[in-house]
């Protein structure tokens, strides 16, 4: 046997190892993943190395883009190979030294390059837009006069110094592009067919020469200032030079409503104001300006400003830039713009009584300060201190950049308390502390409003020739404005208006009167205060969220067109605001969706939704485009959106929204049962019922919950689940009492129990007729359809169930003497009954009585109530009266027999009372034939039994009065108490008609049953005598 064995070579392994080591790790590797969303292509640029390299996408073709990289990219990460993609617009991508270049299929698109938060990545998004096929290079380019502002008025130097911009991006702001003019138009992401080219505005005469302030180095060189570029380009509101730092202890994202730059904004940078006399040249204190960072406006609706050195799609389009001179269209006028609101004579002299806060003087111009300080020899003990000093308020104010408000304020507070401090930086820091107070105690403004206030009158009474004042002035309107002190709010803006009426802050007054009553929810109002601005302020920065906030007054007050008018009017002057602030994309589409403008809508829906898929309201945009296409009539693409809305957003609004669109096959936001009848009638695969009780029971505080409940009930209704229907609709008025469904689910109910009476009373369930009656309170109410009928059929059941008053009181506004046909007499029928099972006769009399007078009756009514009144009459002792109408009934072979019954029965009382004997036999025996035959009261059924026995035994006819004898006695048994007397009566007649040996049985019955009975003893003297008298007669003479 050969036993084969493998030799072991060593070098391809060693090789191989080698070639795997030289490779570059994978970990770093250059990943681009490709999607499709709709009409554009996504490209997801991913280096593993843990860090983001410098890049920058720029066009450089009309069908190519460039990707730059850092040069020494490839020596770490493997160039990705040439490749076709299978793209809408991507044709193919392929690498070189510089980095990556796209090729596309068309030259008419746009593009965005996001940067992923906390992620090594970028995200590349190329749109089809037709202004993109406008693009010519650069050397092409048509060279406009680049528009400048103009010179702003002289400022205090030591006050006003221009802020120093940070050189490096943030981290959420995508990097510049580099390269590219600035004098091409943009290409945005809203579809070419909502917007409208805007005029360029006009040649602005500016010298490029004006000088450039300059500020000392800490050597004492003179070092350039930057020059601040315009506000108006930055989107930052007010002006930088207006407004103060505020100091914040969040994020950009968490910044509140429209807070300003300044003494509300944050993320600003010291700049230097004034060098300190005998210092060597370093500089304290300063201003501090407002930060080119993102301003959120609303919480939920962010409006991001992206232009300073953050993300810009394309070369932008003097045209299209805020703030730029030029013909601009005036913004339209869509309601009654309101100026802020002024002191009344009352809150004039409340403000008079409890004294001004403030004198301010109207800031007088300074002579502008030197360029610069000649750096002294040697420092002094005063400069040294001074130095020591500028270093404590670098150090607090390091603290307060960096959010660390709670252990910068003691510091500041620190520098207050020592003696002699110099007036620029106690300025400086008496403004810092009312900025941490403010920011510190903004939760909780009523609680510490004095604090924060007088924090800021200190700052502005340092010095009221400061360019600061204006801003405190603003501030301390808002902080009173803020805590519902409308007349000291009022004052301030005043001030203000007064003595600084060219100030930037100016329009701020108007904007915060606006924001004030837009979040009150006084919608109209706060459009007034935004009319106002961007019709007097058409340029300043506040006019853009203005005019957004405006539109969005307008529509929650149903003002839909003229929302149109401010939408489009924003859409043609801004129209990459809603890179800014995405929400106007939602707030477009949904007023063009209110306005049956499907195309539009569903473009800006569309551009919502692909811009950033998992944003907060993704789902609902999705689902307004799935109703869209079903307004269009496609629907099968309305399928396909719904279907997909519900497989990514299952538990979200816009899914339920869409599994209800699926299961009723149609758009029901505004439910009627008269709708909801056609939709339940069709057959399902999936049952409408089981969505809602879905978004019930799983998601109750949706929005989407009272729309559900409401169906839910309709659901019950229409199959006739009235019991489940009725607790729907009360647990939608219990859960959701501020709903406007309310009142549907109101007239829904009442409508169902409406129905659900007539079947439950034919089947005797009155209690649960009253239970759902007392239950309910929505039942009977305004436009209820519980007629009188079923009311009366409440009372009924009430009265069933032993609740007689509460029966009365239903039916007894129908007991007046106008008669409703058809349903007073219903009501008197059962009252009476009700009156007779109480024995009420005066009632019953007084009743009918009124009836009788005043109403039309039928005679099958009338003979039925003339009973009810002569019954009363006679249990009310007035037999005479009643006995005339008792003759009128038992005549009358159409009464009712048991109504005839008593008739004659009373007759044959009366009869008896005059001892009319013949009479009181045949109306007994009438009286006796009907009670039987209607099943009567037994005791009357007796008692004409007894009269008859009476009648025939009193007029001799013994025979006849011992068979009616036996009649009366099977009525009676041994344990009735009438027993014994009726026997003894009974052998009364016997011996009248001779019949002897049944006396004596009758009366040896008696005293046997009864011996303690009056009847047993009278019985035993009867026979004890009878037995004498017989044995008497043996002793008798015989007769003669």
């Amino acid at each position: 046997m050969t036993v084969k064995r493998a030799k072991f070579t060593p070098w391809p392994v060693a090789l191989a190892l080698i070639a795997w080591l030289c490779l570059p790790d994978p970990a770093a590797a250059l990943r681009v993943n490709f999607a499709s969303q709709g009409d554009s292509d996504r490209l997801t640029f991913s280096f593993d190395s843990g860090s983001l390299p410098e890049n920058s996408v720029r066009r450089t073709g009309p069908r190519e883009l460039r990707v730059q990289l850092p040069a020494t990219i490839w020596d770490t990460e493997p160039r990705p190979g040439t490749k076709d993609m299978p793209g809408k617009l991507v044709e193919a991508i392929r690498s070189d030294d510089e980095g990556v270049l796209i090729t596309t299929k068309t030259d008419a698109f746009g593009f965005i390059s996001l940067p992923t938060p906390g992620r090594p990545e970028f995200v590349l998004q190329i749109f089809r837009d037709p202004i993109g096929a406008r693009w010519r290079p650069p050397s092409e380019a048509a060279q406009a006069p680049r528009p400048t502002a103009e010179p702003a008025e002289a400022a205090e130097p030591t006050s006003e110094a221009v802020p120093v911009q940070g050189s490096g991006p943030a981290e959420t702001q995508l990097p510049p592009e580099s390269g590219v003019p600035a004098d091409r138009r943009p290409f945005f992401a809203v579809p070419y067919s909502v917007r409208t080219e805007v005029a360029p505005p006009g040649d602005v005469a500016v010298s490029d020469e004006a000088p450039v302030p300059s500020v000392p180095d800490a050597s004492g060189a003179q070092v350039p200032a930057p020059v601040a570029a315009s506000p108006e380009r930055t989107g930052e509101y007010p002006a930088s030079s207006a407004l103060r730092f505020r100091a914040q202890n969040r994020t950009a994202d968490e910044v509140k409503f429209a807070e300003l730059a300044g003494p509300f904004s944050g993320g600003a940078q010291v700049v230097d104001a004034s060098p300190i006399p005998g210092s060597d040249g370093s500089m304290v204190g300063g201003h501090v300006a407002p930060p080119p960072g993102a301003v959120q406006i609303d919480p939920g609706f962010r409006e991001q400003t992206q232009e300073s050195d953050g993300f810009q799609a394309v070369p932008g389009d003097p045209s299209h830039q805020e703030g730029m001179a030029g013909d601009l269209a005036a913004p339209p006028a869509v309601v009654q713009g309101a100026p802020p609101p002024v002191l009344s004579p009352e809150e004039a002299a409340q403000v008079a009584e409890q004294g001004p806060a403030v004198t301010v003087e109207p800031l007088a111009q300074e002579a502008p300060a030197p360029e610069a300080l000649p750096e002294p020899e040697s420092e002094t003990p005063a400069s040294i201190r001074e130095r020591e000093l500028a270093e404590q308020v670098q150090d607090a104010q390091s603290l307060m950049f960096s959010g660390k408000l709670g252990e910068a304020l003691p510091l500041f507070e620190d520098i207050l308390r020592q003696p002699e401090v110099p007036l620029d930086i106690r300025e400086e820091t008496l403004y810092a502390v009312a900025d941490i107070k403010k920011q510190l105690y903004g939760h909780d403004l009523s609680g510490h409003f004095g604090e924060i206030a007088q924090a800021f009158i200190e700052a502005m009474n340092a010095n009221l020739q400061s360019t600061r004042v204006p801003s405190s002035l603003l501030n301390l309107g808002l902080l009173n404005l803020q805590v519902n002190n409308f007349p000291e709010a009022k004052a301030y803006f005043k001030v203000l208006q007064d003595n600084y009426p060219d100030d930037d802050n100016i329009p701020s007054i108007s904007y915060y009167w606006g924001e004030y009553y837009y979040r009150r929810g006084e919608y109209l109002k706060a459009a007034d205060q935004f009319q106002y601005l961007i019709q007097t302020y058409p340029e300043h920065q506040l006019a853009k969220p203005a005019s957004y906030y405006l539109a969005q007054s307008l529509n929650r007050t149903g003002f839909v067109e003229q929302a149109y008018q401010i939408v489009d009017y924003i859409d043609k002057r801004w129209p990459d605001y809603y890179m800014e602030n995405m929400e106007f994309l939602r707030l477009a589409g949904g007023v063009e969706m209110a306005l049956e403008k499907w195309a539009q809508a569903k473009d800006h829906f569309f551009t919502y939704y692909n811009l950033n898929p998992e944003s907060e309201g993704a789902d609902v945009v999705l689902a307004r485009i799935g109703d869209i296409y079903l307004h269009l009539g496609e629907k099968d693409a309305a399928k396909q959106i719904y279907e997909r809305t519900v497989l990514e957003f299952p538990t979200k609004e816009g899914g339920l929204v869409a599994s209800m669109r699926l299961a009723e096959e149609g758009i029901y936001d505004d439910p009627s049962m008269m709708d909801m009848v056609s939709v339940f009638d069709r057959p399902y695969n999936l049952r409408p019922e089981r969505i809602y009780q879905q978004i019930v029971e799983q998601f109750p505080d949706s929005p989407l919950a009272p729309v559900a409940q409401l169906k839910l009930a309709m659901w019950y209704a229409f199959n006739r689940q009235y019991p489940e229907a009725l607790g729907a609709a009360q647990d939608l008025i219990e859960k959701y009492p501020s709903s406007p469904l309310v009142a549907r689910a109101r007239s829904l109910g009442d409508s169902v129990f409406a129905l659900a009476v007539p079947g439950m009373v034919a089947e005797e369930r009155f209690g649960r007729v009253v239970r759902y009656w007392e239950t309910y309170d929505f039942i009977g109410q305004e436009d209820t359809k519980v007629d009188d009928a079923v009311i009366l059929q409440v009372a009924l059941s009430y009265s069933r169930i032993g609740k007689p008053e509460k029966a009365l009181e239903l039916i007894r506004p129908y007991l007046v003497p106008e008669q409703k046909p058809g349903v007073s007499d219903e009501a008197l029928g059962l009252a009476v009954n009700i009156y007779l099972d109480q024995l009420a006769w005066k009632e019953i009399a007084d009743v009918v009585e009124m009836a009788r007078t005043n109403w039309s009756l039928s005679p099958e009514r009338l003979r039925q109530f003339e009973y009810a009144r002569a019954m009363s009459l006679q249990n009310l002792g007035e037999a005479s009266k009643a006995l005339v109408m008792w003759a009128e009934l038992a005549k009358d072979v159409k009464v009712d027999p048991a109504f005839r019954a008593y008739a004659m029965y009373y007759m044959a009382k009366s009869a008896m009372e005059e001892q009319d004997l013949r009479r009181v036999f045949v109306y007994a025996q009438e009286a006796l034939s009907l009670l039987l035959q209607t099943r009567g009261d037994p005791e009357k059924v007796k008692d004409a039994v007894l009269m008859s026995i009476y009648a025939t035994e009193r007029s001799g006819r013994y025979e006849e009065a011992l068979k009616w004898a036996r009649e009366y006695d099977r009525y009676i048994d041994v344990g009735n108490p009438e027993w014994a007397s009726t026997r003894f009566k009974l052998a009364r007649i016997y011996r009248k008609a001779g019949a002897m040996d049944e006396w004596k049985q009758l009366l040896s019955d008696i005293v046997e049953k009864k011996p303690e009975s009056l009847q047993a003893q009278l019985a035993k003297s009867a026979l004890d005598t009878y037995e004498l008298e017989q044995k008497a007669q043996q002793y008798a003479p015989a007769p003669r």
